[in-house]
């Protein structure tokens, strides 16, 4: 997280949540300098640009209170459906013990599902850049339902399958985590909160 996203004191935190470890000096120390040089080397390698930029186009008011704390619940139920599916689909791949079948059941369910919602390949970081520029229509290119107007049906799909295609792509056999998926989550579900919102003229 140190390096990828050039945060130090985050991959610091979220080491610290994670591993549950103890805030004592023997923890702290190597953790610091580990995030601070995984920090530095991408300075050095990258540049200083960041991986997300975008434009505040409005301060924000006392008023967005209320939207945040709905989205904040909406998030949050989105992570239960997230850990709900995602435990399921693990028990279910745990239940076979043929390496080939584990392979093929999901090389066809990653297929059919990036076929439909190609914002679901990769790790999702060209999805949020694509959301965080204003250009929300480029996710349908590539897709069966490029030249659609249901683009907030589409994102809706993505985020309902994204803990499918997450948990097959491990459950099979294959490298993935959860950080990247749950940027990728939050954004979409940000993006879609705050376009019903606005929609609905609140």
């Amino acid at each position: 997280i140190s390096g990828i996203f050039k945060a130090p004191f985050a991959g610091l935190l979220f080491t610290l949540e994670v591993l549950m470890l103890d805030l004592t000096m023997a923890h702290l120390v190597p953790l610091i300098v580990s995030c601070v040089t995984a920090a530095i080397l991408t300075y050095a390698i990258n540049g200083f640009d960041s991986m997300f930029t975008f434009r505040l186009s409005e301060q924000f008011e006392i008023a967005y209170v209320w939207p945040v704390i709905l989205l904040g619940i909406c998030c949050g139920l989105i992570s239960l459906y997230f850990t709900k599916v995602m435990n399921s689909i693990e028990t279910l791949f745990r239940k076979s013990h043929n390496l080939y079948l584990k392979w093929l059941a999901g090389g066809i369910v990653l297929s059919l599902l990036v076929f439909l919602f190609p914002p679901l390949y990769g790790e999702g970081y060209n999805t949020i850049h694509t959301l965080l520029n204003g250009n929300p229509s480029d996710l349908l290119n590539n897709s069966p339902f490029y030249g659609t107007p249901y683009l907030l049906v589409f994102i809706g799909c993505i985020i309902t399958f994204k803990v499918v295609a997450t948990t097959v792509t491990t459950g099979a056999g294959g490298c993935g985590g959860l950080f990247a998926p749950s940027l990728f989550l939050g954004c979409l579900m940000g993006f879609l909160f705050a376009t019903l919102w606005n929609r609905g003229g609140f």
